[in-house]
Parts: structure tokens; sequence; C-alpha cells
């Protein structure tokens, strides 16, 4: 998978909007507008920050069940 179509992918799999994921990546959304409809490409640094964007709602996704599951179990 080339690293246009990787970053193409993380745009539309993500769990926010473009404009949230962009605010959490710190980069322009219309940048990552533009990679999404092949406007431009992906640029290393701006993969980066995606994918780092990425983990961190990962993290915080994991930790939300977490609480939502101890609180089915009543603790």
């Amino acid at each position: 998978m080339t690293l246009d179509a990787a970053v193409r992918r993380a745009i539309a799999r993500a769990p926010g909007s473009t404009r949230e994921l962009a605010k959490q990546a710190g980069v322009s959304h219309v940048v990552l507008w533009a990679i999404e409809h092949r406007r431009e490409r992906a640029t290393r640094r701006v993969a980066r920050l995606v994918a780092a964007a990425l983990e961190r709602w990962g993290k915080q996704c994991a930790g939300d069940a977490a609480r939502v599951r101890a609180a089915l179990r009543g603790r």
C-alpha cells in the first residue's frame, strides 16, 4: 500500500470527521481533504501527524471502552 493510499484509508476510517482529525493532527483540514480526494499527495510529515492523532484517539477509545465494561460489571 502506498503512503497516499494508507493516509486516504486512515482519513476515511477515522472515528471522527476530517476536520476533527485535522485538528487533532495539527494540520489543515483542507490538506486532508485534498489528500482524500487525490488533489495532493500525502507527505511523510502529514502521515506521521495523522498516525499520531489516530493513536491518541485509539488510546482514548480503549480507555472509554474499559470504563463502560467496568460499569456494566458494576465496578
